[in-house]
């Protein structure tokens, strides 16, 4: 992937539901966004220095936080490719 697209730059951003404090889901995002970007690293060797993570914790919801369901569809990761 990256070897063919020199000019790529990824930004991997952890969320999290609103669940707990917004330092413990800063914190969180953290996490999950460092997983991802070890994972590309490790598995597909995408360089480190290709990637940058960032937490948005709970800022950002893409779903309601009042069920469930929608707590499950706001913890993720979301990746941005940029040219």
């Amino acid at each position: 992937l990256i070897e063919e697209n020199k000019g790529v730059f990824i930004e991997i951003q952890g969320h999290t539901d609103n669940t707990g404090t917004d330092e413990i889901n800063m914190a969180l995002g953290q996490k999950r966004a460092e997983a991802v970007m070890m994972y590309l690293y490790k598995q597909h060797r995408i360089p480190l220095h290709r990637m940058s993570i960032v937490s948005l914790g709970s800022s950002v919801p893409v779903a309601d936080n009042s069920a469930r369901d929608g707590r499950s569809q706001n913890r993720r990761v979301e990746i941005l490719v940029y040219e």
